[in-house]
């Protein structure tokens, strides 16, 4: 076991941005060094020519956008409220924070009732949208009606459709479609209620969902819309979008539905769509957005293309060697991961500095000999998935906060700033959120038996909560991440693999490499040397942030951000090692990160010992005391065994 890391002194990283800031123009390590140097020289002008509080100031706005509530307007009963809440709440959550609106949906004439909620824009007068409608995306300022109407049993305005709770307008689009559709296809809304206030509907969909997936899942529409070859018309123009379309071009925009044909259409039909390239060479940036989404419909099982096969002929050649036995669920595993291909693509380039894929090509040609063994057998694949499904994502009412995962028994761990000073009331985790139609197991928190961050009298930098939930049969079947505990420093370059929720978004993995030692100041200076133009905000942000390594640190490259703290960290022996914490984060226009790291789970299982001792939890004690013991006795085992083959070959020498 390699002994732990010496404690950096606390300006380490803060003097290596400083000197790579102040030296750029002597670096070798790009071609183009006089140029470098150039821009090295160019920047720190300008950081001089600009005061240092504007700067400061300039900062404190960024931080302040992060932080700033969406503020909107509702009219009921003719007379407009204001309403301020937090931007990845639903419309409705946010109407519940206003004691009128509750009063008035708990009176006995509106008990019965389902709320219908209208908006205006542009050329759209009430438009109708769900109450599970995100509030980033109304408008500050704008103002909503509220009515009531009747509940008339059909799919109207209440139904729930499991979208990831966002804060983030740019993850979604919505357009409009009026209620009555064309010649052959005039009744489109389930619910009579909703056909007699209102003349257009408003949807909202994620962008990586296809227009058909993002209709069913609103549920205000009927059947016949789905078993129609329909399409939608747009407004003004001949424009037609077929069902197989993705949504991401539809933003704003205002449809008539229309049946290009009475044949009725299979249920999944826009997912035949496959896309065949005929040459293996890496395609233009243009080609890649093109064939993005083509490459993220799902694929269906062999039985399932026996019964329905593709009106497209492919262009692939037939193999003449016979098919291996097919791999159980491998239809489900390829899905995911070409609906995940585009954003790690694009998640590829930015943390890289990849300009098109030529760059990406050449990238992973010079990586394969270093991640050849990173998590490639199968058989640590499948443990790994298996483990993902103690990997829970945070909400607090519904809202995303982080990351966390099933540590021992009925306790889950995540980082305290996922938490901050809030009681354990509205509090959930939610198992099992891998995908947008999917059904997760959510467990009400109950209360926070630990919390620690800063340092702790060991020069140990901890940032945990652990988190206790009512006892539930159903979480037997997940795995408890602390038997799958490894007390390791893991090495520079050493594989590991993060598992969490990133912008709030559905579970993803992150395969990356430990950043160790002195090659952390080396991450840091290449960082600064290929970011010169912005090496001022860095430095900005290094100073007001404290930037700083910590003894127990694992630090690395990743493409989690925000969402995923909390997130547990493993190693290539699938072997949990610690939690993911945070980043050296700047902001020049977006969110970047210098580097990313994790805090290792020892000193954070110490201390939550300790706590338990302060508080009388002899049952948290007796768990982390057994795994203390279990963990002895293999080590014992191993040792033994390793003699008895020592002892085993003496004697065949004799």
């Amino acid at each position: 076991m390699s002994s732990p890391p010496k404690r950096m002194k606390q300006t380490d990283i803060r003097t290596s941005l400083s000197r790579v800031g102040n030296s750029t123009n002597q670096t070798a390590r790009a071609p183009v060094a006089e140029d470098a140097s150039q821009a090295s020289d160019t920047a720190q002008e300008r950081m001089d020519k600009v005061p240092k509080k504007e700067v400061a100031d300039e900062f404190s706005k960024d931080q302040q956008q992060d932080k700033e509530e969406k503020a909107f307007k509702y009219r009921l009963n003719s007379i407009t409220y204001s309403v301020h809440c937090d931007p990845s709440m639903t419309v409705l959550d946010a109407l519940n924070t206003s004691r009128v609106f509750k009063q008035e949906k708990e009176k006995p004439k509106n008990k019965d009732k389902q709320v219908l909620i209208l908006t205006s824009k542009k050329k759209i007068t009430r438009a109708a949208v769900k109450t599970d409608f995100p509030c980033c995306l109304i408008d500050n300022d704008e103002i909503i009606d509220v009515n009531f109407i009747q509940n008339d049993g059909s799919a109207s305005t209440n139904q729930n459709t499991n979208l990831p709770p966002s804060s983030r307008p740019d993850m979604f689009v919505i357009f409009y479609i009026k209620k009555r559709g064309g010649d052959k296809i005039q009744l489109l809304l389930k619910s009579e209620a909703l056909r007699k206030r209102v003349e257009y509907v408003c949807v909202y969909a994620h962008k990586e969902e296809r227009l058909k997936t993002a209709l069913r899942r609103d549920g205000r529409f009927n059947n016949n819309m789905f078993q129609k070859h329909c399409a939608l018309s747009e407004f003004g123009t001949e424009s037609r979008h077929e069902m197989s379309q993705p949504v991401k071009h539809l933003d704003q925009k205002i449809f008539n539905v229309i049946v290009l044909s009475n044949t009725k259409q299979p249920d999944s039909q826009e997912d035949f769509t496959l896309s065949v390239k005929t040459e293996p060479e890496v395609a233009s940036d243009a080609d890649e957005a093109d064939d993005a989404d083509t490459r993220q419909t799902p694929v269906n099982t062999e039985h399932e293309t026996k019964e329905k096969k593709s009106p497209v002929k492919s262009t692939r050649p037939s193999p003449s060697w016979s098919a291996p036995e097919k791999i159980p669920d491998s239809g489900e595993i390829l899905k995911l991961l070409r609906e995940q291909y585009a954003g790690l693509l694009q998640q590829l380039k930015q943390r890289e500095k990849l300009r098109d894929n030529a760059e990406v090509k050449k990238f992973f040609r010079a990586e394969y000999d270093k991640s050849v063994q990173s998590f490639s057998e199968v058989k640590k694949v499948r443990e790994i998935m298996r483990l993902c499904d103690s990997v829970c994502q945070i909400r607090r009412e519904g809202s995303a906060r982080g990351t966390g995962f099933l540590l021992f028994d009925r306790f889950i761990l995540t980082n305290a700033h996922v938490i901050g000073e809030c009681h354990a009331s509205g509090f959930t985790a939610v198992f099992g959120y891998e995908d947008l139609d999917q059904n997760t197991k959510k467990i009400p928190i109950k209360d926070i038996t630990c919390f620690f961050k800063g340092e702790d009298d060991k020069g140990n930098h901890l940032d945990y909560a652990l988190l206790e939930f009512n006892s539930d049969d159903d979480m037997v079947k997940y795995p408890q991440l602390l038997s799958h505990y490894r007390h390791k420093t893991p090495d520079n370059r050493s594989e590991i693999c993060i598992v969490g929720h990133p912008d709030s978004q559905v579970k993803k993995m992150d395969p990356c490499f430990v950043i160790g030692g002195d090659n952390r100041f080396e991450a840091a200076d290449e960082q600064v040397s290929k970011n010169i133009s912005v090496y001022h905000v860095m430095k900005q942000e290094s100073l007001k942030q404290k930037w700083d390594f910590h003894k127990n640190q694992i630090s690395y490259n990743s493409c989690f951000f925000h969402g995923s703290s909390g997130s547990p960290v493993f190693d290539a022996d699938c072997k949990l090692i610690g939690i993911h914490t945070g980043g050296y984060v700047y902001t020049e226009n977006k969110t970047k990160s210098v580097m990313e790291y994790a805090y290792a789970m020892q000193p954070i299982l110490d201390n939550i010992k300790a706590k338990a001792r302060v508080k009388g939890r002899q049952d948290i004690i007796n768990i982390l005391e057994g795994k203390i013991r279990s963990d002895v006795s293999s080590t014992a085992e191993q040792q033994n065994h390793t003699d008895v083959e020592m002892g085993s070959g003496e004697d065949s020498f004799e």
